[in-house]
């Protein structure tokens, strides 16, 4: 049975937090009850088995599951290969309802043979609305959502910042409207197929020089039509892209190891350590030396 959360808004969901886990073969989903916040997981890797409320999910690669505030849930199944999820914690300070999915459908198509607008009755009446969530859905745009939960994730360190916080809610709602349009169709367009295609290329070759011939050779795609395809889903171009995976892998090399900086930026694919040091500067603010003074972890305590 899928369901639908039915939002009223506004107010608009609101971020709390967000990360990502490595769920090792035999490892299971934390087991937690009435948690008081929306927990909206997408596995990039492996898959996860959580129950919710006597429901079974198999949540595989490119798939989302929300679970909601007032439920229990536990993992039913242990994994049985090296999972990766994207978690994000977010909450509904307005209205909001569970319905089956065949119901969902139903009302909404009674709704669009009505056909009538919305008249506010005073002019500066605030005008609601709903907004649909699929509770479980396999994802148009998988990577699109996991990297801006990335994007998320990477911007907590600053977030004492009122900017950042922000800037945060701003890119949540990305999340949420690609959660929303993720209804209107479940078969993603060529255009987001394509661009899906040459992200996981690039994140699985990120070390070896960009080449947008050899790209448009391996997902069968030309090059002018990738970049254009990848600017409209990402907002970059494949070179963009790939650099700024670059950088993601340098940072977790630069707080969980003590490599030198020429090191990894050989290991993430850089020629000259310069180049990378100057990319790093420019995308973060800062050096990745002093990166590794500010974030690296007190591997001593």
């Amino acid at each position: 049975m899928s369901h639908i959360i039915e939002v009223t808004v506004p107010p608009l969901p609101h971020y709390m937090l967000s990360g990502s886990m490595h769920v090792s073969p035999g490892g299971k989903h934390l087991s937690r009850k009435n948690i008081g916040v929306f927990d909206l997981l997408v596995i990039s890797q492996g898959c996860l088995y959580v129950n919710e409320e006597g429901q079974d999910y198999e949540i595989s690669a490119g798939h989302a599951l929300i679970l909601r505030p007032d439920c229990n849930h536990y993992g039913y199944s242990s994994c049985t290969e090296e999972t990766v999820h994207h978690w994000l914690h977010f909450q509904i300070l307005g209205d909001w309802r569970v319905i089956e999915e065949q119901e969902y459908y139903k009302q909404r198509a009674a709704l669009e043979k009505e056909d009538t607008a919305y008249t506010p009755l005073h002019p500066f009446e605030t005008s609601p609305f709903t907004l649909a969530l699929p509770q479980f859905i396999k994802l148009p745009q998988p990577q699109k959502v996991i990297d801006t939960i990335d994007e998320l994730t990477d911007m907590n360190r600053n977030s004492h910042h009122s900017s950042v916080r922000l800037k945060q809610q701003a890119l949540f709602q990305e999340v949420i409207s690609l959660l929303a349009s993720s209804l209107e169709t479940t078969t993603p367009s060529p255009g987001s197929v394509c661009a899906e295609k040459a992200a996981a290329y690039l994140r699985e070759h990120y070390r070896e020089a960009f080449s947008a011939k050899k790209l448009g050779e391996s997902i069968n795609f030309h090059p002018v039509y990738i970049a254009r395809c990848m600017q409209k889903v990402f907002g970059c171009s494949p070179a963009a892209y790939m650099l700024l995976i670059r950088i993601e892998h340098s940072k977790l090399l630069l707080i969980q190891t003590d490599m030198p900086v020429e090191r990894i930026a050989e290991e993430v694919g850089f020629n000259h350590a310069a180049y990378f040091t100057a990319c790093f500067t420019k995308h973060e603010g800062l050096s990745p030396r002093k990166f590794r003074q500010l974030f690296a972890w007190n591997r001593e305590s």
